[in-house]
């Protein structure tokens, strides 16, 4: 990235970041999401004349970072095709599978095509708890073969894991990622509705916690990330924050969905965040579809914009800071520098450095 290039997104509060559901079609049958119910008919994949162009569009606005997902995103035929893109548009990919249809030279062509970290999603520590629930017989043994491969081509692979109930020791989870070569470990946590297209939840026993549950588990990843065997990239800030939503009170932490971070669903309609259902309209209008704006929210529990959000944090006291100084507002200026929260926004950079290194 060129200097005056990376000046330019510093004055806009830094890069910004779009999930992206390729397909709702997935092969595995997990309890705790719905596209695994989703009949065959219903099937859609996002037209890849439409999205590969999209692409310089969300770049234009100011995305830097693509999440790329499902369903199962490697169902998608023209994933290769959006990774290729997306590398020369010097967009930087995260993919997340359940690694059922991954091969050696899978792993490499992904690696070729630009892809720079590979997430796994895993649900239990023991590999026929997993299996069980993602009805894919042998599959842990398959990601165990496959994640030393995935690092030797640099495609860091890191574990995604949803808090449920298939989760009784987080720590041995963690010691059993290490043993097997994962570079780190982020949490998911349970989602029982959202509002938008995506269907990455369910109202299952598996992830229903009253808050008091809730609460002890946030605590228990808080007491892990000193001590656990991979780095936990869930960062603090948000896991107290959390908790203080569970107590009823007032979040201190802004998300950015909707301002710097959008989903972008398989049929190509915009949303500020997978959660919410305000549809923003169709990629072609991005990003005159989504001026920056920031949506009142009642609170959630997706880690996938709370933790981007406490790391961006400080970037975006500093754009605003800069703004207010260029107009020569100066005491508005000092107290965007001043907030208490930049300080807690940088050690929440410092907790998630690993998700830089691409």
């Amino acid at each position: 990235m060129k200097l005056r290039e990376f000046l330019r997104l510093l004055a806009a509060g830094g890069p910004g970041f779009c999930q992206i559901a390729l397909t709702n079609a997935c092969n595995a049958r997990c309890r705790f999401c719905r596209f695994s119910a989703l009949p065959p008919e219903d099937r859609a994949f996002a037209d890849p004349a439409r999205l590969l162009p999209g692409l310089a569009r969300l770049k234009a606005g100011g995305i830097r970072y693509l999440s790329l997902t499902g369903g199962e995103p490697l169902l998608y035929p023209a994933l290769l095709e959006v990774l290729d893109t997306a590398r020369r548009l010097g967009l930087r990919t995260l993919l997340v599978t359940n690694a059922a249809l991954l091969s050696p030279h899978l792993l490499r062509s992904l690696k070729q095509a630009g892809l720079g970290r590979l997430i796994i999603s895993l649900d239990a520590a023991e590999p026929e708890v997993h299996d069980r629930h993602r009805g894919l017989p042998g599959l842990s043994r398959h990601i165990r073969e496959l994640v030393p491969l995935a690092a030797r081509e640099g495609l860091k692979p890191t574990a995604s894991v949803t808090l449920s109930r298939l989760v009784s020791d987080p720590r041995h989870l963690t010691a059993c990622l290490s043993r097997q070569g994962f570079a780190a470990v982020t949490f998911s946590y349970p989602l029982t509705r959202l509002e938008s297209s995506y269907l990455g939840y369910a109202p299952d026993p598996l992830v229903q916690f009253s808050p008091e549950e809730l609460r002890s588990r946030f605590l228990a990843l808080m007491a892990l990330k000193s001590s656990a065997s991979v780095p936990l990239l869930n960062t603090r800030w948000v896991l107290e924050e959390l908790c203080r939503s569970l107590a009823g009170q007032p979040s201190r932490l802004p998300c950015l969905a909707g301002d710097r971070y959008f989903y972008l669903d398989w049929e190509l309609t915009l949303y500020p965040c997978h959660l919410l259902g305000h549809r923003l309209g169709r990629l072609e209008d991005f990003p005159v579809a989504a001026p920056r704006r920031r949506w009142a929210c009642p609170g959630c529990v997706s880690e996938c914009y709370l933790d981007a959000s406490a790391c961006q944090y400080l970037v975006v006291s500093l754009a605003q800071a800069w703004e207010a100084f260029r107009a020569r507002r100066l005491q508005e200026a000092l107290g965007y520098l001043l907030q208490g929260a930049n300080l807690r926004s940088l050690a929440s950079l410092w907790e998630s450095r690993h998700w830089l290194r691409q």
